[in-house]
């Protein structure tokens, strides 16, 4: 044997003594990285659950905010309609009052006239006495 190739051969020894001392520190390292493996995978699926809530949360707004812009118009109609009606109440008011006023009248006017026609009867009727 060479006295050459007996060196390398105790270097090549040191060298896979030093890696298998640097694998085993290495193994060490990812052991507790390994349990966390099982840790990530309940992570991953708690994620997946809480994108597919918020997924379902997004459309139900989306249902209810349409529903409001919907009920928002027919409160905005229910409103202009119940303004109108409250405009022709008081356009009816008006003319009940001027029709109270013009029958009202009539009869305070036929009964002065009757009034005034039973006085100058009595004249009348007087002067002929």
């Amino acid at each position: 044997m060479n006295t050459t190739q007996g060196v390398g051969d105790v270097q090549d020894v040191n060298t896979l003594v030093g890696l298998q001392i640097q694998l085993a520190r290495i193994e060490e390292t990812l052991k507790p990285l390994a349990a966390l493996v099982p840790s990530v995978a309940e992570v991953r699926d708690t994620s997946k659950e809480a994108l597919a809530c918020a997924q379902q949360v997004k459309d139900k707004l989306t249902t209810i905010e349409m529903e409001q812009s919907q009920t928002k118009v027919i409160a905005e109609e229910a409103l202009r309609k119940a303004n109108e009606a409250l405009k022709v109440q008081q356009d009816q008011a008006e003319g009940r009052k001027w029709v109270k006023r013009a029958f009202y009248g009539v009869i305070i006017a036929s009964s002065a006239t009757g009034l005034v026609a039973a006085v100058w009867a009595g004249f009348k009727l007087a002067a002929l006495k």
